[in-house]
């Protein structure tokens, strides 16, 4: 009887050791990740580089787009704050825009917002400069992700 309950004892903490752990950094599969997120959660942040610059006169930044508890870099620019609502039709940014960001340095600027198209989140960037003739920021889409802040390619 003592053998059986030993070779138990033993296997139970054998299948308990060997049992596969999800690996770090690897996207979980709850239900938590799968709903889908709150639109107030969603923004764009700027935060400065902190890699070096070759000018050392030149602001940089980096966008992240906040997604929940997530973050995702978007984008790398010079000059970089939080645009409120009242600045998107001067910078020609829909008006249900859920967050913007972008700055001007140097005679010229770097725009990013992000808006609910459809069943997607879509972070969109465009630029002007002083040479620019029309005023036409050129936005473009450099990422779209679900609902669920998973990245639609």
């Amino acid at each position: 009887m003592k053998k059986i309950l030993l070779a138990s004892l033993v296997f139970t903490a054998f299948f308990i050791a060997c049992k596969s752990d999800k690996p770090e950094g690897q996207e979980q599969t709850t239900s938590e990740t799968t709903a889908a997120l709150d639109p107030a959660t969603i923004q764009l942040i700027c935060k400065p580089s902190e890699e070096p610059n070759t000018d050392a006169d030149a602001p940089r930044h980096e966008v992240f787009l906040q997604l929940g508890n997530s973050q995702v870099k978007v984008a790398d620019i010079l000059n970089c704050e939080t645009l409120g609502k009242d600045a998107y039709e001067q910078y020609q940014m829909p008006a249900n825009a859920l967050s913007a960001v972008g700055g001007w340095w140097a005679g010229a600027g770097d725009y990013l917002y992000v808006v609910l198209e459809g069943e997607n989140y879509v972070v969109k960037q465009g630029s002007a400069d002083e040479a620019r003739a029309a005023n036409d920021f050129g936005y473009k889409t450099v990422m779209t992700f679900a609902k669920d802040g998973r990245e639609v390619f």
